[in-house]
């Protein structure tokens, strides 16, 4: 899973003794902290940091809080228009699928997106050096990743079935994009949902956001990235397993530095956990098997499962394969973090313990983003 660790932490020797920081540490008006030609004469880039800035740490993470935030802001105001627009003008045109899905995914796209993206290229990036990675290492990736998807569906759904048992007016056990998908057109669905979003949040979360992350340690960038990812989708189910998923992406890049193989699992994932189980349900009639339940008689449900055998089976082997993804992933991922195949490498800058959660969360752009985030899981949960 390391990809060509060996060659990563390669270092070269210093040719004298690192000398000892200026008066004040590095961290002095026009100096770059991301330059190497910067450091000291004789600074080994491999030694830990000698002092820490936290106020300009704090500035870093507040400038990534605060472009998602905007985006989000931006997005959610568009769609409020939007929609005012439509229920003045038409509100028939909410009955066509792809008008709704179009309407809720273009104002991110195409207006909070790029301001995203103008706010976040002010920021100090640091690309991952590119390494292989083979068809082992995607299989093994792929499995750990489908394991995530499900573990994370189902303690989502846990919860939002604890909540409901406390709150009944709340639908925190629903996966909105999951019912959308499901009452929704099969080739829309592919272009739009596998295909375009998979590529475009692969841009924005990781390529865009894990560059800069990465100076601070791939830790962080792990936590923060699966953080942002899951209070991204606005939903409490799908928030879980976006956020393990948004960790395993974020590895990954780290690992590869291509974004492209992030863009492949992210497409795989979308395809498996949306579209194949569109096709198993179309091939079973979910409401006959309840109506036959509903009777109590034994013999009626035989019948009617002995007449139906081919969708049965095909229900039950998809079922089959969730659990089984779910064990066989989870393991994987224990065993290679116990036996150190999974690792991360510290950055440039290390946060001293005891100020890395008020370094990277306690400021302005953070705490906004991650507010917003809750209450837009709290408005579609009673709403």
């Amino acid at each position: 899973m390391d990809g060509n660790d060996q060659r990563f932490y390669q270092q070269v020797p210093p040719q004298v003794p690192p000398q000892m920081p200026p008066p004040g540490g590095y961290y002095q008006p026009g100096f770059d902290p991301f330059m190497m030609q910067n450091f000291p004469q004789g600074y080994n880039y491999g030694q830990p940091r000698i002092c820490f800035d936290q106020k300009g740490a704090k500035r870093h993470f507040s400038g990534i809080g605060m472009s998602y935030f905007v985006f989000s802001i931006a997005a959610a105001a568009v769609q409020v228009i939007v929609s005012i627009a439509v229920n003045l003008i038409d509100r028939s045109l909410w009955d066509n699928y792809l008008f709704m899905l179009l309407a809720s995914i273009l104002p991110m796209y195409l207006v909070g997106a790029p301001i995203c993206i103008m706010m976040m290229k002010k920021l100090t990036a640091e690309k991952p050096e590119k390494a292989p990675w083979g068809f082992g290492h995607f299989l093994v990736g792929l499995i750990i990743a489908l394991g995530l998807m499900y573990t994370g569906n189902f303690i989502g759904t846990y919860i939002g079935l604890m909540i409901e048992a406390f709150a009944p007016q709340a639908q925190a056990s629903t996966n909105d994009v999951q019912e959308l998908v499901f009452s929704g057109d099969l080739i829309i669905n592919i272009v739009i949902m596998v295909v375009i979003g998979p590529i475009v949040e692969e841009l924005l979360f990781r390529k865009l956001l894990c560059d800069r992350l990465r100076p601070y340690g791939e830790g962080v960038t792990v936590v923060v990235t699966g953080l942002l990812f899951g209070l991204f989708h606005g939903n409490l189910t799908q928030g879980v397993y976006a956020f393990l998923l948004g960790c395993f992406m974020a590895y990954v890049y780290l690992r590869t530095g291509r974004v492209t193989i992030t863009i492949v699992y992210h497409i795989v994932l979308n395809f498996i956990g949306s579209i194949v189980p569109l096709l198993a349900l179309n091939a079973t009639d979910l409401d006959g098997i309840r109506e036959v339940i509903s009777t109590g008689d034994d013999e009626l449900l035989a019948e009617y499962v002995e007449k139906n055998i081919d969708s049965f089976m095909i229900y039950g082997l998809y079922a089959m394969s969730v659990i089984g993804d779910m064990v066989i992933g989870m393991i994987l991922l224990i065993v290679l973090l116990a036996t150190g195949k999974i690792n991360f490498r510290p950055g440039r800058f290390t946060i001293p313990k005891g100020r890395r959660f008020g370094t990277v969360i306690i400021n302005v752009g953070m705490i906004l983003f991650i507010l917003s985030g809750i209450a837009e899981i709290l408005l579609n949960m009673f709403a």
